[in-house]
């Protein structure tokens, strides 16, 4: 069933709100975290960290017979939408292949994918999630 006008526009105003805080503070972690060498540990941390608390807040949403829009929606949606950056994330590993740093981009990206899984999979998990999956795959 569809949402009503005010309750559609309530529900965008918690994707804006958390999408603002979330943005703060993904600029804080890459101010709090520089670089190391050419690494991008801002993006870095703020993906893993991200990847968690996504995990977390998903598996939260999944026991819920009526999960509450600003933990779905503003939080889900809006703060962790923003905090993490797949566009960043791809962009600088693109520029350390330019900057002549392969073996850097690999690990960046393996760091990145990895740890973002593991990470998404225990947030799931302290979320309150199986690790399993009952039905199994293709």
């Amino acid at each position: 069933m569809p949402t009503s006008p005010p309750t559609h526009l309530a529900t965008l105003g918690l994707v804006a709100l958390g999408g603002a805080l979330g943005a703060l503070l993904r600029a804080s972690v890459g101010l709090a975290l520089p670089a190391m060498g050419a690494m991008p540990t801002g993006t870095l941390a703020a993906n893993l960290i991200g990847c968690l608390l996504l995990g977390y807040v998903a598996a939260k949403v999944a026991t819920l017979s009526r999960p509450p829009a600003w933990l779905q929606q503003g939080v889900g949606v809006g703060l962790l939408g923003s905090f993490t950056s797949t566009s960043t994330f791809a962009s600088e590993a693109f520029w350390l292949v330019a900057d002549a740093s392969p073996g850097l981009m690999a690990t960046y990206v393996a760091l990145s994918l990895a740890g973002g899984l593991a990470l998404a999979a225990l947030g799931a998990r302290l979320g309150g999630a199986p690790l399993s999956h009952a039905g199994g795959g293709a």
